[in-house]
């Protein structure tokens, strides 16, 4: 399979999906990464677009796609990206896409959700992440992947993004406790140490 994950910043992807894309690569998965920006007022872009790159390394991801889009047009949908976006995904060919959820406080992350999944429209499967940072209430999540053994390589990933390591949900135990919690909530197993990222399915087409 070809796995496309689509992120607004640099660390999204892997704080939302890093066990899930870890684990796709695991079994063979080609997975794509797709980062929309790099602006914003949270850092060095030159350094951000460094952390990127060795985290994509670090969850084997086998091309990490950057658009590098301003910022400040990614809060409302755009034409101009919408089209970037599918020539992108048209170009990969993937079997299946993750984004953004569009139950999000972010307004980049709700634009960017919108916009991926009408670019994405002529795939069979879309599914959005759970991002801890800004996710709100209303993502319902009804699919689940046990990251129990990739913990370490998202952890490992998120830390890439040394820039951001102030902030709490970067933290390893906050992503443990997440992870745990969503293991259990989702009944994913029965291991009380089991950890799992949650999904929302938007199509899932055989």
């Amino acid at each position: 399979m070809k796995i496309v994950s689509v992120g607004s910043h640099p660390d999204d992807v892997e704080l939302g999906m890093g066990g899930t894309l870890t684990k796709h690569k695991d079994c063979g998965d080609d997975t794509f990464v797709i980062l929309c920006t790099l602006g914003g007022v949270s850092g060095d872009p030159r350094q951000r677009e460094k952390e990127a790159l060795e985290a994509a390394r670090i969850l084997g991801v086998k091309k990490l796609r950057i658009i590098n889009y301003p910022i400040s047009k990614l809060n409302t949908s755009t034409i101009e990206f919408e089209k970037i976006m599918k020539k992108i995904i048209d170009e990969i060919g993937p079997n299946r896409v993750y984004t953004h959820s569009p139950f999000d406080y972010h307004q980049v992350h709700v634009g960017v959700s919108k916009m991926v999944t009408r670019a994405a429209n002529d795939i069979d499967q879309i599914l959005f992440y759970e991002t801890i940072s800004s996710t709100t209430p209303e993502f319902k999540p009804n699919a689940f992947v046990d990251i129990t053994k990739q913990i370490n390589t998202k952890i490992r990933s998120v830390k890439a993004h040394k820039s951001q390591s102030n902030r709490f949900y970067i933290q390893p135990n906050i992503i443990k406790s997440l992870a745990n919690t969503r293991y259990v909530w989702g009944k994913v197993g029965t291991n009380p140490k089991g950890l799992a990222e949650s999904f929302r399915i938007h199509k899932f087409i055989l």
